[in-house]
């Protein structure tokens, strides 16, 4: 059985990955725990904590239900959506159109109801942010950051919610700085070969520019 590796090593890693190593971490939890929810959409975990957490919280977001959808047999999604759809029914009988109305608008996604899913990645994300400020605090792991592609913007706003230490926060300026020069830079280059004779000349850095780009400005599909 592969050993549970810790934070810090999972940050580290993903400080390579070439890529906001937040975004990276993210990505592969959010497929992680999707996995671990159409494992227990079958029918023998109805009445589980599990499955009753779901439906207190009136089930997924909008993303996360499709992307559920995506991997699950539609066995699982019938059985899950079912489950819900027999709750929402109940409110629906209710009679009282303002007491409807204020379900309703719970079941959203500025209501009280939460999804899940996105709890646990908040939870998961506050807490890599938060390792990330003790690690950037040593030298080694300072010039692993620097050797990738730095937070994306939206994780560097958060990052500063969390940052106690004054040089960290300086280091973190200087090096969004140069990386995202490095970014853009790289972009324009790929876009100064785009002529078919040129494309040879093309570096992997610079084909997977594009990407870079976009998700150093606005973080990971989903967020």
């Amino acid at each position: 059985m592969e050993e549970i590796k810790s934070a810090s090593e999972k940050i580290a890693g993903s400080l390579s990955s070439g890529r906001c190593p937040v975004c990276a971490m993210l990505r592969q939890d959010e497929f992680d725990i999707l996995c671990e929810w159409v494992g227990k959409s079958d029918d023998k975990y109805n009445g589980s904590n599990f499955r009753d957490r779901l439906l207190a919280s009136n089930g997924f977001c909008n993303y996360h239900f499709w992307e559920f959808e995506r991997i699950s047999s539609h066995y699982g999604s019938a059985r899950v959506a079912s489950g819900l759809l027999e709750q929402l029914i109940r409110t629906l009988r209710t009679g009282k159109r303002e007491n409807l109305a204020v379900a309703l608008k719970e079941r959203g996604p500025t209501g009280a109801s939460r999804c899940p899913l996105c709890f646990d990645l908040e939870q998961k994300e506050i807490g890599y942010l938060r390792e990330l400020e003790m690690m950037l605090r040593e030298d080694m792991y300072k010039t692993m950051y620097l050797e990738g592609c730095g937070l994306c913007i939206p994780h560097f706003i958060k990052f500063l919610d969390y940052a106690r230490n004054d040089s960290v926060v300086e280091f973190l300026f200087q090096s969004e700085n140069s990386q995202t020069d490095k970014i853009r830079a790289s972009a324009m280059n790929f876009i100064s070969k785009r002529a078919p004779h040129r494309r040879g000349e093309q570096t992997e850095d610079e084909k997977k520019s594009y990407f870079r780009a976009i998700e150093k400005l606005v973080g990971r599909r989903g967020v």
